[in-house]
């Protein structure tokens, strides 16, 4: 019962974002603010279940926090659930097409899932906009050990 309750508010989050008319700037400083907030105590909590919650009630503040889109995406992927973690990291890019942590979480799922140009893609996208970036490093590694 618990479990369907959680895909049902699971789904009417990203029922929210999707068919949200709000451009990525609506949330007022005020609300932005919140959203940082609330997912700075999804971060420092060692909970799964919590954590996923408070990111998202971060993003329900912001629909444009792309920082908490990102975490969630990563949380997914600690709880072996690609297909959830892909569609955050879709959903950042979506806010902030040139995210770092995005474009690296989206391409090691795509890495994992044999999907080595659309990695390398998103690895030629952050060279361009961040070539120092910890995560840039990070991938480029990983592809060249795929080869």
């Amino acid at each position: 019962m618990m479990t369907s309750i959680r895909a049902f508010s699971v789904v009417i989050l990203l029922c929210a974002i999707a068919f949200s008319s709000w451009p990525a700037d609506a949330a007022t400083p005020a609300m932005q603010a919140a959203s940082r907030s609330i997912m700075e105590k999804a971060l420092a909590t060692h909970e799964p279940a919590a954590a996923k919650f408070l990111l998202e009630q971060a993003i329900v503040a912001d629909p444009a926090n792309a920082a908490a889109l990102c975490a969630l995406g990563d949380l997914y992927v600690k709880m072996k659930q690609p297909a959830l973690a892909m569609r955050y990291y879709e959903i950042a890019l979506t806010v902030d097409p040139i995210n770092v942590k995005a474009l690296s979480g989206a391409a090691r799922l795509d890495l994992a899932d044999g999907k080595k140009e659309t990695a390398t893609a998103n690895l030629a996208i952050m060279k361009k906009t961040c070539p120092t970036c910890r995560e840039t490093s990070e991938l480029e590694a990983v592809l060249a050990q795929s080869k």
